[in-house]
């Protein structure tokens, strides 16, 4: 949506970037076990790194099914780059 404050013809101008996910599962996983440094899946257990990898690859269904829209999932499901960030320390607590 433009926005109220910025006129429309700066808008219609400027260049615009997106930051998309890249296309196809495999992509997808890799994009996101690749967001971990390699120095923090090597200093993991091995069930860390397994539970990682299935943090991961459920992440990238979800960013998969993202553009089927209501027939990928009825409700769209937040689970962002941040969230994925975010669940190795949750899980450095358990």
């Amino acid at each position: 949506d433009p926005s109220k404050t910025i006129p429309i013809g700066i808008l219609s101008r400027c260049i615009k970037l997106t930051n998309e996910p890249p296309a196809g599962l495999k992509a997808n996983l890799k994009r996101a076990w690749c967001f971990f440094s390699k120095e923090y899946i090597d200093d993991a257990d091995s069930k860390t790194r397994s539970i990682l990898f299935g943090l991961c690859h459920f992440h990238s269904i979800l960013m998969e099914r993202k553009m089927f829209g209501p027939m990928g999932f009825n409700m769209k499901y937040p689970f962002s780059i941040g969230d994925l960030r975010d669940s190795p320390t949750c899980l450095q607590n358990y």
